[in-house]
């Protein structure tokens, strides 16, 4: 499954601070951002493996959700339901909500923003 992995610098911890948002809890860090991804794909395998191994629920990865909110200080909401072709005020509830989007409007919303 792939998921949305954030990376930023953190001047408190003098390194690259790496999350995996949709997994609760997995973080990681690296001197260098190849490092701090390399280290975030381990700590989610191991996040993974711990939840199957517990039988405890596997977040389904939202891309469209999270490409947008990874975007959202770039997006205009309005276009971005015209390109997809998705009612405004649906797709700006769903977002609010964090309600998930339906396979057919997560592959209009990436396609709509560029993302295949």
């Amino acid at each position: 499954m792939k998921y949305l992995i954030k990376i930023h610098w953190s001047d408190e911890d003098n390194a690259y601070i790496a999350t995996v948002p949709a997994l609760r809890g997995c973080i990681s860090h690296g001197s260098t951002y190849a490092k701090a991804a390399r280290n975030i794909k381990d700590a989610a395998d191991l996040w993974l493996a711990s939840a199957r191994k517990h039988n405890d629920p596997i977040p389904v990865p939202d891309l469209a959700a999270e490409e947008i909110q990874r975007l959202a200080p770039l997006l205009n909401v309005s276009k971005l339901a015209r390109l997809a072709g998705i009612n405004k005020y649906t797709l700006a509830c769903k977002l609010r909500r964090g309600t998930r989007f339906t396979p057919s409007e997560s592959g209009r919303i990436l396609q709509a923003i560029g993302h295949t």
